[in-house]
């Protein structure tokens, strides 16, 4: 007796094994699907159904010939060896077949229709098989335990419901949190392969032991319509619960995604939640199955308790905006906080999803139990199993497509609730056999009625709270001095238009904005204005005749009226995965005209991916403007798979464009991303549109074409150009901050690791930037770095004098332009330049009092220097050589240098390198150190990074790489820099790096690296 009862737990603990390497394989499977598929909303809801009928379809099967095996146990281990087997196998079959459809079988065919056949046929038979089998699992189980241990069938049926459940909350966690980082999917699926043969092993095992034959089923007689009508009555049920609670789970995750934000690791953890509670469910019902006089009934009152839980999660949900609130304010923004806000997440998500699926889990062992009870036998279980996997089918569908667009998320939420307590009470009427049975049943109904019109009347679903990103700032709900004119919950998304009093607006996904825009044409504008025309007008001013572009993600729509604006272009398809994104940016009529009124624009509402891969027209531009990549399914956009996708659709000139936002991200990060599309293109170069905004421009091409920017200074575009304050070609090129040999250095500089759709880097990674509320400060700094290095190496010149700055403040780098003229006017004739702040002219007058006085040791000195230090550092970058040559000549400097040598070499080394004179840099760099030797003049150290950097940046400009890499082992251990100055040094090193052979480049390595 104790051997049986030991090989019962062992039986039940390894189904924890099995749920857990099933769950893994779903979501990995999933994310696969969606690669090969896409992400709209259709194929989210085909992929579910191929694995949810995949399932239904092993279930159904093994309930009609199951009964004829004389070891279910044995027969499951077969089933699991072959799940493990296929599992090893999936990711060279998976990338082996779909690189022969888009290679071999899709360029073979003309129409769209006949693309999606070919990639849906290829689709099935990657998963169907698996998941036929994985089917096959808990009803082998199930009947092999329920013939070993006959009389127990609820107790069985809970408790293997209870560990496989858990064991696939385990896997959702372990999955994320543990395995991809770590192995990636391949090996996770490797993994759960091994899991598979780990279990097939102690199955077959344990499953030695001869089963009891299946229980007969009972006979047929007169009742026999009565017993027919118990079972689909059951089999309904269940079909019908199933559908219910998967409209919990997508409307719940929908829901908390706008609380949680739409991160990877929240959907694991929503989704391990719910399936948590399901177990939970499972263990509670062991025991009271069968205990229970009329399984049905409980299972009535299971059904209803579950439509009122799922109710009361509405008015949870209505204050869980205030909880992760308090978390995002009052949790650090570290890596320890983070892990704590992710435990407080799933605090939120247990507290809202847990009690209704535990009910949810009390079901379907009530439901089996029902059936064997009235005689049905073993086959009932798979039954049972398919018909509410063939309903979950269903209420997918339902969601996505009908539910969630038409009603909302808390209209469809409430929906499944009705359907819940309506089975339930229809289960509770038709068991109810007395007065007091009577009683009960009306009662619920009455409670059930009350709780529904509370839920739908009473509780809050404040757009102003939904929109809010309260994810990200903390802030609950929005001011109320903003305005939500567009509010909907799409099929993929929920989005959201907010206008503020000042007539500014933004679109938001999920709470996230993805886009900034005046709402009138008057209205001042914004960066994120400049941002959207820049992404069209930077390629458009490449090429000579651009016909047809191509534009990933529809935004504002501005980058579409953008592309637009050009006459020599004929067609531009915009792909956006929402249809409630294009109706929501409506909203910024008249300024995005053209994306909807043209009839060159084609609105296309598809995954970007799969819309490309089922064309054969290649494009002249190719724009990918997608959300952040912490956002789930968003880092597909920026991987290796994608960035060698592209190129195919290029024509051989043609050029994309990638837009790369430097906030909620970091270096690292943002170079995994630079690691990631280089070597997939010929060349590139990149431009700050904003302080937060990075545009790369590529082509497989060996050298990009020539920027001509008065191709998008004329005419529409130029009319819409002068809004932003932009007029003239050097405004634009000003924006221009890397080349080629920079945006790899800076990958190599950052290290960051290449992002692939199998190695996911980037997604795992984002949302722990994205909390800690960080900044790609080495990217966005490279517009204000102390010197000129920029210029140095060709890639952008300071901006003339004569060009106007109207609107300054929309970069940063223009702003300090502006006060870098304010202050050379300033030094020139103190009396002209009123518009500087009293500080800045405080610290300039004591400049000037100083070189007049013009110390040469101590104190003083090393005060004149630090001030000719910082002057040169705000000026130096952004004017031009004729604006700066008056300032260093002005008679006190001049005369100052005279007496004292220290401050005559340094500006010397100021005024070279004012100059833009690699010779004069490096004659003037070399006399600092001569005259630095021995540690003679220490006040002087504050000029020593100014000076080396100089010898670098000579060195560069003159493309001796090797002298950068001399230089900095000569000189740069002992020399102190500032934030600025070692950014420029290490990123120029880091070029010498990749310029040089292996063995030169040695001494080039990075501090810190």
């Amino acid at each position: 007796m104790a051997n049986r009862s030991a090989a019962r737990l062992w039986l039940l603990a390894i189904f924890v094994l099995s749920g857990f390497a099933g769950l893994i394989y779903q979501s990995v499977w999933s994310h696969y699907l969606g690669l090969f598929l896409g992400h709209a909303a259709y194929a989210q809801a085909l992929v579910l159904a191929l694995f949810m009928g995949g399932m239904a379809v092993g279930s159904a099967w093994i309930a009609r010939v199951g009964t004829r095996w004389r070891n279910l146990l044995r027969g499951y281990a077969v089933v699991e060896l072959v799940i493990g087997t296929l599992g090893l196998a999936f990711h060279w079959i998976f990338t082996h077949a779909t690189a022969f459809g888009y290679d071999t079988l899709i360029p073979m065919l003309d129409s769209a229709p006949a693309v999606a056949v070919v990639k849906w046929g290829l689709a099935s038979l990657l998963i169907l098989p698996q998941t036929i089998l994985l089917g096959m699992t808990f009803p082998l189980m199930s009947g092999g335990l329920i013939r070993r241990f006959p009389g127990q069938d609820g107790d069985t049926l809970g408790g293997l419901y209870f560990t496989n459940s858990i064991g696939a909350a385990i896997g959702a966690l372990v999955s994320v949190f543990v395995l991809i980082p770590a192995v990636g999917l391949p090996g996770t699926t490797i993994t759960a392969g091994l899991l598979n043969f780990a279990v097939a092993a102690l199955a077959w095992r344990l499953g030695h032991a001869t089963e009891s034959p299946p229980a007969p089923t009972a006979a047929q007689d007169a009742g026999q319509g009565l017993r027919q009508k118990l079972l689909y009555g059951v089999l309904l049920a269940t079909a019908i619960s199933g559908a219910a609670s998967f409209v919990y789970e997508i409307t719940w995750i929908r829901m908390l995604s706008l609380a949680v934000g739409s991160t990877q690791h929240a959907f694991e953890l929503m989704l391990a939640s719910f399936i948590a509670g399901i177990a939970f469910g499972g263990l509670w019902v062991r025991k009271r199955a069968d205990s229970s006089p009329v399984p049905l009934r409980l299972a009535g009152w299971m059904q209803v308790a579950m439509g009122l839980a799922a109710l009361a999660s509405l008015v949870l949900y209505a204050n869980s905006f205030e909880w992760v609130g308090w978390l995002v304010k009052n949790l650090p923004p570290s890596n320890g906080g983070y892990v704590l806000f992710n435990l407080g997440t799933a605090a939120v998500a247990i507290a809202i999803m847990l009690p209704a699926a535990f009910f949810a889990g009390t079901t379907l062992p009530l439901f089996t139990v029902a059936l064997l009870r009235a005689g049905f036998g073993e086959r009932s279980i798979g039954r049972v199993y398919a018909w509410n996997t063939l309903g979950a089918i269903v209420g997918v569908f339902f969601a996505i497509h009908f539910l969630i667009p038409f009603l909302g998320l808390k209209l469809a939420l409430s929906t499944a609730a009705l359907i819940d307590m309506a089975v339930g009470l229809v289960l509770l009427r038709s068991c109810a056999d007395s007065r007091r049975e009577m009683a009960r049943f009306a009662g619920a109904g009455l409670a059930a009625a009350v709780a529904l019109g509370l839920a739908v009347t009473q509780v809050p679903f404040d757009p102003l709270q939904l929109a809010s990103g309260v994810f990200r700032n903390g802030h609950a709900r929005l001011d109320p001095s903003n305005r939500v004119v567009f509010y909907r919950d799409g099929k993929t998304a929920s989005v959201s238009v907010i206008a503020s009093q000042n007539g500014l607006g933004a679109i938001a996904t999920n709470g996230k904005v993805d886009a900034g825009l005046s709402m009138r044409p008057e209205i001042r504008p914004v960066d994120e204005e400049l941002t959207m025309r820049l992404a069209a007008a930077l390629p458009l001013a490449m090429l000579s005749s651009p016909t047809d572009v191509g534009i990933i993600g529809f935004g504002s729509g501005l980058t579409t009226h953008t592309a637009l604006g050009d006459s020599r272009v004929r067609r531009v398809d915009t792909v956006e995965i929402e249809p409630a994104m294009v109706q929501g940016a409506m909203a910024f009529m008249p300024q995005v005209s053209r994306a909807y009124t043209d009839p060159r624009s084609h609105i296309v509402i598809d995954d970007a991916k799969a819309w490309f891969a089922g064309r054969r027209n290649k494009y002249d531009i190719i724009i990918s403007e997608p959300s952040n990549p912490w956002v789930s399914g968003v880092a597909s956009l920026f991987s290796k798979e994608f960035y060698r996708f592209i190129p195919r659709h290029l024509k051989p000139d043609g050029l994309f464009v990638q837009w790369v936002q430097l906030y909620e991200i970091d270096d690292h990060l943002v170079s995994s991303i630079l690691n990631t599309l280089t070597p997939e293109f010929g060349d590139y170069a990149a431009w700050l549109s904003s302080d937060s905004d990075l545009i790369i421009v590529a082509t497989l091409q060996p050298q990009l074409p020539p920027v001509d920017y008065s191709r998008v200074l004329r005419g529409v575009l130029g009319t819409e150009f002068s809004r932003l304050g932009i007029t003239s070609r050097e405004q634009l090129a000003f924006h221009k901050v890397a080349d080629a040999r920079l945006l790899r250095a800076l990958g190599r500089e950052y290290g960051g690791e290449e992002n692939s759709d199998y190695y996911p880097y980037l997604s795992l990674e984002a949302p722990r930037t994205r909390f800690m509320r960080l900044a790609a400060g080495g990217f966005t700094g490279l517009t204000i770095l102390d010197q000129p290095v920029l210029e140095m190496l060709g890639i952008r010149h300071a901006l003339p004098t004569s060009i106007p700055l109207p609107l300054s403040d929309l970069f940063t780098a223009e702003q300090r332009t502006v006060e870098a003229r304010q202050r050379a006017a300033f030094l020139l004739d103190p009396a002209s330049a009123t518009a500087l702040d009293l500080d800045t002219r405080a610290r300039l007058t004591q400049f000037l009092t100083l070189a007049a006085r013009c110390p040469d040791n101590d104190a003083p000195l090393r005060g004149l220097l630090e001030h000719l230090n910082e002057i040169a550092g705000r000026t130096m970058p952004y004017l031009p050589a004729d604006a700066l040559a008056p300032v260093w000549h002005l008679p006190v400097l001049q005369t100052c240098r005279l007496s004292s040598p220290a401050f005559d070499h340094a500006l010397a080394l100021i005024e070279s390198t004012s100059s833009r004179d690699p010779q004069a840099m490096k004659a003037a760099g070399e006399a600092w150190f001569s005259l630095r030797q021995d540690g003679a003049y220490p006040e002087a150290e504050t000029m020593d990074g100014t000076a080396l950097l100089a010898l670098l940046a000579a060195d560069a400009a003159q493309g001796n790489w090797e002298a950068v890499c001399n230089a900095h082992r000569r000189l740069g251990a002992r020399i102190p820099m500032n934030e600025n100055e070692a950014r420029a040094r290490n990123f120029l090193l880091a070029m010498a790096a990749g310029e040089l052979r292996p063995e030169a480049a040695a001494h080039c390595n990075v501090p810190g690296q």
